[in-house]
């Protein structure tokens, strides 16, 4: 494979995705390499649209210099030449391994994004850990402070810088999203979804009762 001029770039999520599957403070370390990770699965509107159209962009580049490297390859050549890897982003529903919806995510038409960062470079040498904010500070949170988001649960809200580049390898062809930083806006912690009918997917006959005895902040007049 030749061997290519390729630049990669910034792109910022919505401010209200939510993360799911999230290694960020610990990497996985249960496959090698060992890798943070989290899926960012952003709700459809403008501007899940225009990070959608910016990332496609980046795939149509990717394309045109593919092309001007083997000018002597037709289009045809190069469907026969070229192995693309499966994207790291795609429209539709959140789904789980097995073709289910993941709960909490009910919608249909979601851009998902799967990122992930290696703890190490091919050399060997130590990457960085994804810089992680808390929506009130402008400086990152230290490994103390982190240690709260160690299990950040589904439905987390956060936005999320993203660093993407292109490659073209004996291995393939495609895109690379790593998470450089992310900026906590609402956090859940791991375990602690709405775990009422309605969060997990049931359609109850009856209205919630008022005055269970469960407290409630008016309670306590806050």
């Amino acid at each position: 494979m030749k061997e290519l001029n390729l630049k990669g770039t910034q792109l910022n999520t919505p401010e209200d995705s939510m993360l799911s599957l999230s290694w960020l403070v610990e990497p996985d370390t249960k496959f090698a390499p060992h890798k943070w990770k989290t899926d960012i699965v952003c709700p459809h509107g403008e501007a899940s649209q225009k990070l959608g159209d910016d990332l496609d962009s980046v795939m149509v580049q990717l394309k045109k210099a593919i092309k001007a490297a083997y000018p002597e390859k037709t289009n045809e050549d190069l469907k026969e030449f070229i192995k693309w890897n499966t994207l790291p982003y795609s429209w539709g529903p959140y789904l789980d391994k097995d073709g289910n919806k993941r709960k909490g995510f009910p919608d249909d038409n979601y851009l998902v994004i799967r990122t992930n960062k290696k703890t190490h470079k091919p050399d060997g040498t130590p990457n960085g850990a994804p810089y992680i904010f808390d929506n009130r500070q402008q400086e990152p949170l230290n490994d103390t402070q982190k240690e709260k988001y160690t299990k950040i649960g589904p439905g987390t809200t956060a936005e999320v810088a993203l660093y993407v580049f292109p490659y073209h390898k004996d291995v393939g062809s495609g895109l690379a999203i790593t998470p450089s930083a992310i900026n906590i806006k609402n956090f859940i912690a791991f375990g602690k979804q709405d775990n009422t009918a309605e969060g997990w997917g049931f359609k109850q006959d009856v209205a919630p009762q008022q005055g269970s005895g469960t407290p409630t902040a008016s309670d306590f007049d806050f």
